[in-house]
């Protein structure tokens, strides 16, 4: 695992604990492909910045609502 995936995933755990309200939580949605996402696991879209950005934005969308 390189430095900046590993920075990039714990700042995206951090924020999907807060938003899911537990870590297993964070750590399952993590791993498991998102319809929001076109099926692809969040995992997965941490290694380009361009991913990163859809990832943070679906994020922002779960925590107010957008995306159930």
């Amino acid at each position: 695992m390189t430095e900046i995936f590993a920075v990039r995933y714990a700042e995206t755990l951090a924020r999907a604990t807060r938003i899911f309200g537990s870590r297993e939580k964070a750590e399952r949605w993590m791993v498991t492909p998102a319809l929001g996402l076109e099926q692809r696991r969040p995992i997965e879209m941490l290694a380009s910045a361009e991913d990163l950005e859809v990832l943070e934005t679906f994020l922002g969308r779960i925590e107010y609502g957008v995306y159930h």
